[in-house]
């Protein structure tokens, strides 16, 4: 069967893939094995990639002999990857013999070599890994740093949490990122004191983290965070509120209320606007009258904010929340509601009674503006014969969009679209155009509590 492979190099290498493809749907370990020693590297990377997804354990000593690296192999970079794909093997195999091996190569000139034998050696509950793992929390190289950190809490969670605790710290946002993801699994309210000195982060997606970590304490985190409202800086305050705000403590109310209007108001519209965000999540009816007050706010942001809260303690009795870790919203409970994972769909939703139809997608677009996007769409829509289509301004999760609507004579398409870093999200509603019209409250408030986590 390996001659067979090398003759199909020699002929072409579009035949490689496929030959690999066979053995590794046969499951020959023998053969790929052998092919690890091709004098063609490509044939070795694919080899390596099977048995990567084999984790059959005949292929250790052969993976273990893959993963070695020698100073020749600085001039292949391919290598690099049989490299990686062997740590991941072992990793999946979980032979207790590779630990040395794996250990070793933690000093890989290859990141991604490194960075895959971190994750491989979260597999092996052993002394050594921990030791291994946590001397590399201060390499030089950010992503070596984040997978060290994320690998010692998956091993040792006590120690985990301890060095996420002052991994606040790192000058990385990538690092400070992964270690309030840490200590949101695992912290508890030991955790709050640090955590709330750190709530005013200067990058966004870590100070989410953060948030979502204070908010995982609950209760606990209520009393803390009020002491805290008068702070002078305006972007700890809008933090602040923020995390009241998902932990949804009526206690907050007086406080809040306080805040988004009357004589004694938030002199920063930013904030003022997450205080009003912040009380339409706890939905508490207490609000309305402050809020409403809200509405007549000199600065848009903030009446949008009243507006969408008014929204939300109006339906609060039937909503729901959907958060998978990556992506948060509010819906109504009448609405079906299924997380997908095909290609570009999200998640699905439909509401039977009112002919509704939901979906959230997600397309990767580098270089692709939302406006773009929905000149795409708009495109679409009118070769498939739809008239009065329209296009808005719009803000999704704090991020500029567009709002596309077009009709036929039965139903109505409302699309939201927005970009987050590197990706065009965009979601799309299709229903009859009463029930669409009667229904806008609740895509309103999906729309307006929507957050995608990066």
């Amino acid at each position: 069967m390996y001659a067979l492979i090398r003759d199909s190099i020699h002929y072409g290498g579009f035949f490689i893939f496929l030959d690999i493809e066979k053995l590794l749907k046969e499951g020959d370990v023998q053969s790929l094995m052998e092919a690890l020693e091709s004098d063609d590297y490509t044939v070795r990377l694919d080899a390596a990639l099977a048995l990567e997804e084999l984790a059959d354990e005949r292929s250790v000593t052969a993976l273990i002999d893959a993963l070695r690296y020698e100073e020749w192999q600085r001039d292949y970079p391919i290598l690099g990857g049989v490299r990686a794909a062997a740590a991941r093997a072992l990793g999946n195999i979980g032979d207790p013999s590779a630990i040395e091996p794996l250990i070793g190569s933690l000093e890989d000139p290859d990141i991604d070599v490194r960075i895959s034998v971190l994750k491989s050696l979260s597999r092996f509950g052993d002394k050594r890994s921990v030791d291994a793992v946590e001397g590399y929390l201060n390499d030089p190289i950010e992503d070596v740093r984040k997978n060290a950190l994320i690998t010692l809490a998956e091993l040792d969670p006590k120690r985990g949490l301890k060095k996420a605790l002052a991994a606040l710290n790192d000058r990385s946002w990538v690092v400070r990122k992964a270690a309030a993801r840490v200590i949101r699994n695992l912290g508890d309210e030991r955790c709050l004191e640090v955590l709330t000195d750190k709530l005013n982060d200067p990058d966004m997606e870590v100070r989410r983290q953060i948030v979502l970590a204070v908010v995982n304490l609950g209760e606990t985190a209520v009393e803390p965070l009020l002491e805290k409202l008068s702070d002078p800086s305006w972007q700890t305050r809008a933090v602040l509120v923020e995390a009241l705000g998902e932990i949804g403590s009526k206690r907050a109310v007086p406080y809040l209320k306080r805040m988004v209007s009357g004589r004694k108001r938030d002199k920063n519209r930013y904030v003022r606007g997450k205080v009003a965000e912040a009380l339409g999540l706890i939905g508490d009816p207490d609000a309305l009258e402050s809020l409403i007050e809200a509405l007549n706010d000199p600065y848009l942001f903030v009446r949008r904010k009243a507006r969408a809260a008014i929204d939300l303690i109006d339906v609060e009795p039937y909503l729901e929340r959907f958060d998978n870790g990556e992506i948060s919203f509010r819906y109504p409970i009448f609405w079906d509601l299924l997380e997908v994972k095909d290609g570009e769909k999200l998640i699905k939703a439909s509401c039977k009674e009112h002919g509704l139809k939901i979906s959230v997608k997600r397309k990767e677009a580098v270089g692709v503006t939302a406006e773009e996007f929905s000149d795409i769409l708009i495109d679409v829509l009118s070769m498939r014969g739809l008239f009065n289509i329209t296009r808005g301004s719009v803000t999704v999760d704090s991020e500029h969009g567009c709002m596309v609507t077009g009709e036929t004579k039965k139903y109505r398409i409302v699309a939201f679209i927005f970009k987050k870093k590197g990706y065009i999200y965009y979601i799309y509603f299709k229903g009859p155009v009463e029930n669409i019209t009667e229904s806008y409250k609740y895509i309103r408030v999906l729309i307006n509590t929507l957050h995608v986590e990066i």
